[in-house]
Parts: structure tokens; C-alpha cells; sequence
């Protein structure tokens, strides 16, 4: 089976920010309003795998992926996940971390549910976004992105 996140028209629908090494992509089943993914554009099944330049700009493409994933859920505070292996919930064998977004009264119980959902019963949980929706979020994020250029390249 083809990767999800190097599907050139998946990511294209859900792609709002991108360098020459990362990809920033709205979560098709988000747990909160703006659950953003980083990926590395380099199909890559595991963290450790990540090569010395991706490992040097992680760091400053995840920060400025989490402004816009704030800016756009108008939050404050997040989580910032990353499951390595099936066995720790790892669903898409491309290395990718969760950006969610957190807020006083959200759903999610603080020691994040829905990373113990089974991934069979995961869509009864948390059913996809429609194609519709994706493409309003994702608008949004990226004119955020362009709004916010100047500031987030200083991140």
C-alpha cells in the first residue's frame, strides 16, 4: 500500500506549509481544532532514521508549525506527540509528529485518549473530515502562513 503522506494529491489537499526538508498537513481526523503533522518530505519509516540535516531543522520548522496550528485553533497551550512503532499507535509508516492543540475545556482527558484507541475502532472515534472541510481548514492555515511570513521565519 502507497504511503498516505506521499500521495502528491493528499498532501496537496491538506499540505499548508512546507520547506525544502518538512511539510506541515492538517490531520485528516483531528482529536482538536488544529491537530497539525509534521512530516519529513523524505519517506521515512522512523524517527532515528531522520539524516543530520533533518534532525538540524526539525526543531525550527516544528516551532513555527505550532504557531500557525495556535494561531488557527486561537490556543495557547499543545501537545506535541510523536508515536514510533505500531505498538506505540504509529498508524502511518512515515515518521510524523502530532501538533495538538490544547485548551482548558477540551475533550481529551490529560493523558491524551485517543492515543489508546485501537486502530480498528479509531474511525468511530474520530471520524475523517470530508474533503469540503479539509479544504476550508487548510485554506485558513495557509493564508495564517502568509499573514504571519515575517514572523514565522524568525521562529
Amino acid at each position: 500500500m502507497e504511503c498516505p503522506f506521499c500521495d502528491a494529491s493528499n498532501l496537496n489537499l491538506r499540505k499548508f506549509y512546507e520547506n525544502g526538508l518538512f511539510i506541515a498537513l492538517y490531520n485528516i481526523r483531528p482529536v482538536t481544532e488544529g491537530h497539525c503533522l509534521v512530516i519529513p518530505k523524505r519517506h521515512v519509516e522512523s524517527f532515528i532514521s531522520l539524516n543530520d540535516e533533518e534532525k538540524k531543522g526539525l526543531s525550527s520548522f516544528v516551532g513555527r508549525s505550532i504557531f500557525m496550528a495556535l494561531k488557527f485553533a486561537n490556543a495557547y497551550q499543545f501537545d506535541l506527540t510523536l508515536q514510533e512503532g505500531k505498538d506505540a499507535g504509529q498508524s502511518v509508516s512515515h515518521t510524523h509528529l502530532h501538533i495538538i492543540p490544547r485548551k482548558k475545556d477540551d475533550f481529551l482527558s490529560p493523558k491524551t485518549r485517543w492515543l489508546s484507541v485501537p486502530e480498528h475502532d479509531f474511525g468511530s472515534v474520530n471520524p475523517p473530515l470530508t474533503k469540503e472541510e479539509t479544504e476550508r481548514i487548510v485554506k485558513k492555515l495557509r493564508l495564517i502562513a502568509k499573514e504571519h511570513a515575517v514572523q514565522i521565519e524568525t521562529i
